[in-house]
């Protein structure tokens, strides 16, 4: 009998140690985890700079939890291609709404079609502590945080036209006026051709004056 009481003790004394244990950590608070989709598409023939896009979780409702090692003004994280990234966990202690806002936050670079949506997430979290999650994009709810980004080689800027078949390149302009080389020779080519005519033409002349003359008297 004194077995049977000291083993109903036994019991007791556990159940007691442990229940409020259980309850406390019951009610410790709601832990939240968000999962955020990337996909990432390289529609060019060569391998993209990075594809590593950086994001930003804001705190829309004063005092809202944020995750462990952020500080209470934002979360920042990456993803890396086209993989799963998650925030959290977010442990929530008191009932109530609390507003989030999610982004991308990597800069425009050439090449990038980045997926510049805004997601705001609302927590509900009841008495019991049990959390709702809902997520808006724009003004329609969405059933995931889902991110899209792209990259496409950039085209090299166009040359110029090619000149059509047949068509002599340009050459470029030589010297002219007093630009124009001169060589030891200064002389005029055209008054020395003049002198040489005139000089032929007098002497012509002579001799067939001479030439009457000489007819004359006979």
């Amino acid at each position: 009998m004194r077995k049977v009481i000291l083993a109903a003790m036994l019991v007791l004394v556990f159940l007691v140690s442990v229940l409020p244990g259980a309850a406390a950590y019951a009610a410790a608070g709601a832990e939240v985890t968000l999962t955020v989709q990337q996909t990432f598409a390289n529609h060019g023939p060569s391998a993209p700079p990075s594809d590593v896009f950086t994001y930003r979780l804001i705190p829309q409702t004063s005092n809202a939890p944020m995750p462990v090692g952020s500080n209470s003004e934002d979360h920042t994280f990456i993803i890396a291609g086209t993989r799963t990234g998650q925030i959290g966990p977010i442990t929530f202690t008191a009932a109530g709404v609390y507003t989030y806002e999610l982004r991308c936050v990597t800069a425009d670079q050439p090449g990038y079609t980045i997926d510049r949506r805004v997601y705001t997430i609302e927590v509900h979290i009841t008495e019991n502590l049990e959390a709702l999650l809902i997520y808006i994009n724009g003004d329609n709810k969405v059933t995931e945080l889902t991110f899209a980004h792209s990259y496409r080689t950039p085209e090299s800027p166009p040359g110029p036209p090619s000149p059509p078949p047949g068509t002599p390149s340009p050459q470029p302009d030589g010297p002219k006026g007093e630009d124009s080389p001169k060589t030891s020779d200064d002389s005029n080519p055209t008054l020395w051709m003049t002198l040489i005519a005139v000089s032929s033409g007098s002497l012509l002349l002579l001799v067939w004056i001479a030439w009457r003359s000489r007819d004359r008297r006979r």
